[in-house]
């Protein structure tokens, strides 16, 4: 359904709960050379340093309304961190619709902040975006890439959800199977009986997915090595979505530091939330040094105010509403 020119609905997190956004229709591909069910996949987290979030799907399988397979994809190429790639389902019959699509990770962690499916004719076309990952369980983080509009009007920015094969960075998802149908037409449908965690479909192996998930238990990320790079950077931000107690205290949450629009610190690999001074002047409160890349936490020693060096990054990386306009 649209909302206005250039946008159409999809689910996003708005606030702390699930709702109808404003999803850019700018996402899809092109239908011009089309030959077949397109699926686009946006990768977000963008980085300049060597390691980053970027990465390659193993495969990518059609599944009609029938969830009989029409076809499928095998990526050649990584997605570059903060890049979108789009993909053909090679179908012996294009016009076939797609109902379900799997994506199978592979052995590296990829960020997934949207996925969006265009059939010949149009049928199923939706979004599925990383915050329906993330209030699923799934191992997330925060996303950089604005999608569309929030129901403020103001720039929305999806979580992104990971996907990683032999989950080494302690990833619990290495494949998983979408229903588009859930979440374009039948996008009401799935908020107002909370079907949109069910119309997604998870699976900690990166196989080929049956219609039937097996329900398990979601693993927790607390206390949970993580990638050595990761300890290099902290995300400022001060999106309303991006959230640093949030974020801290998700047993799924997996990444870098982070100081939320909340006016928190989350140091991701001990777990510890504290808060900036400009929030709250109080004893163990930290401040950001932009010219060194050091987090100071002000203390007292000898009955005099001091600022100790908490922690040191390589990369400051900052993300702004202001900037996203």
């Amino acid at each position: 359904m649209a909302l206005a020119l250039g946008f159409v609905d999809a689910i996003g997190i708005f606030g702390t709960v699930l709702t109808t956004i404003g999803f850019a229709q700018s996402n899809w591909p092109s239908p011009s050379e089309q030959k077949g069910a397109v699926i686009r996949v946006k990768v977000g987290l963008q980085n300049t340093s060597d390691q980053d979030y970027g990465g390659r799907l193993a495969k990518i399988q059609g599944f009609d309304t029938h969830n009989s397979m029409i076809g499928e994809a095998t990526p050649e190429e990584d997605i570059v961190s903060g890049d979108f790639a789009d993909y053909t389902l090679e179908q012996s019959s294009g016009g076939t619709q797609a109902q379900y699509i799997t994506l199978v990770g592979t052995n590296g962690g990829m960020c997934i902040s949207w996925i969006t499916l265009k059939n010949l004719d149009g049928a199923f076309d939706s979004a599925w975006t990383g915050d329906i990952g993330k209030s699923c369980g799934r191992s997330w983080n925060f996303g950089d890439q604005v999608a569309g509009r929030d129901p403020n009007g103001n720039p929305y920015k999806p979580s992104c959800t990971w996907i990683d094969a032999d989950h080494t960075d302690n990833i619990n998802t290495g494949a998983m199977k979408i229903d588009f149908a859930a979440y374009g037409a039948q996008l009401n449908d799935t908020i107002n009986n909370n079907k949109t965690c069910t119309k997604t479909i998870y699976s900690f192996d990166a196989n080929k997915i049956d219609d039937v998930p097996s329900q398990k238990k979601r693993r927790s990320n607390i206390g949970r090595d993580r990638a050595e790079w990761m300890n290099d950077i902290i995300q400022i931000s001060d999106f309303p979505a991006d959230n640093a107690t949030e974020l801290c205290l998700s047993e799924t949450s997996y990444g870098t530091d982070a100081i939320g629009s909340d006016g928190f610190y989350c140091n991701m690999r001990t777990r510890e939330l504290i808060p900036t001074c400009k929030l709250k002047q109080v004893e163990g409160c930290i401040e950001v040094d932009e010219e060194n890349k050091v987090i100071t936490k002000n203390t007292t020693v000898a009955k005099r105010s001091v600022k100790q060096a908490y922690n040191t990054y390589k990369q400051m990386r900052h993300f702004s509403t202001s900037k996203a306009t």
